[in-house]
């Protein structure tokens, strides 16, 4: 074997062991929240009931919103990327609700949470990125800033969707109803909302 071959081969090896050891923390921590908030499960309690030591988790993670925020991450990114491209809002919802009732306990816990560094906060700017990347693949000519302006308005208007849906404890969507409500948007009552002078009596519901 190659130096460079061996060299490749050592660096998938050391983040495959990487990806397992998260896991394991992750899986930790997802135990934990069955029986006990997440604002009071701390560091300790997540390595003890893992059987690691500390500094183990101070390695890959600088606290434990720093791994709720990677869970989320990496799950749902590897959920979505096996759907593709999402073909509209209410794919796209309903793609975000089968991935959060897999995992319901942990989602119901860590999205309670409202402090410094929680999951809302980044699945906000995790939606938003995203939004911002389809306006630029959708119009290439989009500026920076607009793809910022869109991905902020849509992720705060999903995230306003789905937090009330997990408070509630994630009863099931009403297609129908969410079809019904996105189409009405598209018909221009939001442009009324906001009031770009578009004449109401002249929408079609």
């Amino acid at each position: 074997m190659s130096f460079y071959l061996f060299a490749a081969w050592k660096r998938r090896k050391r983040m495959s062991r990487t990806n397992k050891t998260k896991e394991l923390l992750a899986q930790s921590l997802t135990e934990l929240m069955v029986t006990t908030p997440l604002e009071k499960i701390s560091v300790n309690d997540i390595v003890e009931h893992a059987g690691v030591g500390r500094n183990t988790f101070y390695y890959h993670f600088e606290d434990k919103f720093d791994l709720v925020n990677w869970y989320f991450q990496s799950g749902a990114t590897q959920f979505l990327v096996t759907r593709g491209h999402y073909a509209s809002w209410s794919t796209l919802l309903t793609d975000l609700e089968e991935y959060l009732l897999q995992n319901k306990t942990f989602y119901v816990n860590a999205l309670a949470y409202t402090g410094q560094n929680c999951l809302q906060e980044y699945v906000f700017h995790y939606l938003s990125e995203m939004f911002g990347q389809r306006l630029l693949s959708l119009v290439p000519s989009a500026t920076e800033r607009d793809c910022q302006f869109t991905g902020n308005f849509l992720s705060g208007a999903m995230v306003g969707l789905l937090l009330p849906w997990v408070r509630n404890g994630m009863p099931p969507l009403n297609q129908a109803d969410l079809d019904h409500g996105l189409r009405t948007l598209c018909s221009c009552n939001l442009a009324v909302l906001l009031g770009y002078g578009i004449d109401p009596s002249a929408l079609v519901l």
